[in-house]
């Protein structure tokens, strides 16, 4: 087993833990660049508990599968198209968190209320427009918004983050499910004041 496979396992499994997926086989999907040519995913409709490197599938950037021992996320082909565009990018984490996810369901961005946007996230969130999940036009609406930011939220869908490590990648999700829930909790209270200057990318 190599280490960037026990680190995906790893970081899966603490976004369980941590409550960052939701219950069931609708929990998103996490990856980690293996090498400059292909990445490590986690499969379809497997819970997090159970991910082990037997059943970690890996994909090359050319599309194709070099180890596919478990069903493949419809995920896989967003995931690829931002190690594509995105070099630098060497995780990627897609969920279903409560508090994310009630934004977008609600067609709230997340404006810049706190300077940890700026390191965490690349300053504000913006929601990019609905489209169907793993279609081309969802893939083309978030490689869109990720060329300067660290995040993206999914309109009527979920939270995708990108990160220069995995680490980076997943207090990146962790970060924004937190700040998410105080926003919300904020917004029963009255207005919620943006920062200046939260607009800029990374």
């Amino acid at each position: 087993m190599s280490d960037l496979t026990l680190e995906l396992i790893k970081t899966a499994q603490k976004l369980k833990d941590r409550g960052l997926v939701s219950e069931g086989v609708n929990k998103g999907s996490i990856s980690l660049r293996l090498a400059e040519d292909r990445f490590l995913i986690s499969p379809s409709k497997l819970d997090y508990a159970e991910l082990t490197p037997e059943n970690v599938n890996i994909m090359k950037l050319d599309g194709s599968f070099v180890v596919q021992p478990s069903p493949v996320s419809r995920d896989s082909y967003f995931h690829l198209a931002i190690y594509q565009n995105y070099p630098h990018v060497q995780a990627i984490i897609h969920t279903h968190s409560k508090y994310a996810t009630a934004l977008c369901l609600a067609n709230r961005p997340l404006p810049f209320i706190t300077m940890g946007m700026k390191f965490h996230c690349g300053g504000a969130l913006e929601i990019a427009p609905y489209a169907p999940p793993n279609s081309e036009e969802c893939t083309r609406l978030i490689l869109a918004h990720l060329k300067d930011k660290k995040a993206v939220l999914l309109q009527n869908h979920g939270l995708v983050c990108v990160g220069e490590s995995m680490t980076a990648c997943y207090e990146t999700a962790e970060f924004i499910e937190s700040l998410s829930e105080s926003y919300l909790h904020a917004l029963l209270l009255g207005e919620v004041k943006e920062i200046d200057g939260g607009r800029g990318g990374y």
